[in-house]
């Protein structure tokens, strides 16, 4: 009888940590998450991302990705641009056409996102440059886990800072984590996917990252077309 009484108070506190640790998971959104670095690091993550970008930079220093890194760019460009440290070597293909990446403007901000930028992409042969504003959120080992931009317009609250932009970032479960780690099989990701279209459009993108980059490229080359 003791023993009965034992398994069944193992088994109840298993239920409550366990129920502690998912409703934990639940709200493990990136703003969880304080700087752990000096202001400069951020800024110099996100000037040595666009490095990537500009075919004129000879000596790229490469920004710190973290292992289950994501890229999301909004339309009208490609959504889910990488997933993973393997696919974002993706974005040297842009560099090979001649590009500069000119009026970079990149700030720290204590809450996550941790940087924001504002940049100009300039392409050889075209004569108006294309605006960005992209925000760079990170994990507490300074690895980059979330990259966020739209195309960039004149806006009341140009660095997001009064809930105006349409962020993504801060509606994904697990990047509030210490490693910030997101996959594709992650439960909390799913059952939010069925309450947020942007959730679960990331979630479809994210199961065949590959296909829907190509979809959307194709996509992208009809309209400019």
């Amino acid at each position: 009888m003791r023993r009965l009484r034992l398994l069944f108070l193992i088994h109840l506190l298993y239920s409550i940590t366990g129920f502690a640790r998912e409703k934990s998971s639940t709200f493990a959104f990136s703003t969880n998450l304080k700087p752990k670095f000096e202001a400069k690091y951020y800024v110099d993550e996100g000037l040595s991302y666009f490095d990537t970008l500009d075919s004129y930079v000879t000596k790229v220093s490469k920004p710190k990705y973290s292992e289950n890194v994501i890229r999301w760019e909004w339309h009208p460009w490609l959504k889910l641009t990488g997933y993973k440290r393997w696919m974002m070597p993706i974005d040297v293909l842009p560099a090979l056409y001649p590009t500069k990446v000119t009026n970079r403007e990149c700030r720290f901000f204590k809450v996550q996102p941790f940087c924001r930028c504002r940049v100009w992409f300039e392409y050889l042969g075209i004569k108006a440059p294309v605006k960005i504003y992209e925000e760079f959120t990170f994990n507490d080992f300074g690895e980059i886990t979330f990259i966020e931009a739209w195309t960039d317009e004149v806006k009341p609250d140009p660095w997001g800072e009064k809930g105006s932009i349409n962020r993504l970032s801060t509606r994904i479960p697990g990047l509030g984590t210490p490693h910030g780690l997101v996959t594709e099989s992650d439960r909390q990701l799913k059952n939010l996917a069925m309450k947020d279209s942007d959730v679960k459009d990331l979630l479809q993108r994210l199961e065949s990252p590959i296909f829907y980059w190509f979809k959307e490229l194709f996509r992208s080359i009809g309209e400019f077309l």
